[in-house]
């Protein structure tokens, strides 16, 4: 599958799931499925232990990425609607995930 995004995009959100340790970065949305537009936001899920506590450095310095595209940003818990996850599920593609 296709991830139509930035190369320098998918590394930088590879380095932040990195140093806040998350699970995975899933991208999802119309830039996963191929049929964005050139100006399409960019939907992040991110998923972490329950008991996470840096959901707001995450926001920042994804919002701080070197693009002008929209983020939209959720992260998956229990309380995550399961319509959402099964979506997610179907057509993201994991940029990050840990070892």
């Amino acid at each position: 599958m296709v991830i139509n995004l930035d190369a320098n995009i998918i590394k930088s959100i590879s380095k932040i799931g990195t140093k806040y340790k998350v699970n995975k970065i899933v991208l999802f949305g119309s830039r996963a499925r191929g049929d964005n537009k050139k100006t399409s936001d960019i939907d992040l899920a991110v998923y972490c232990d329950e008991n996470f506590q840096d959901e707001g450095k995450i926001y920042f310095e994804l919002d701080d990425m070197d693009t002008l595209l929209k983020l939209d940003i959720i992260f998956v818990n229990s309380n995550t609607d399961k319509k959402l996850i099964e979506n997610i599920g179907r057509d993201g593609v994991v940029i990050y995930e840990a070892l």
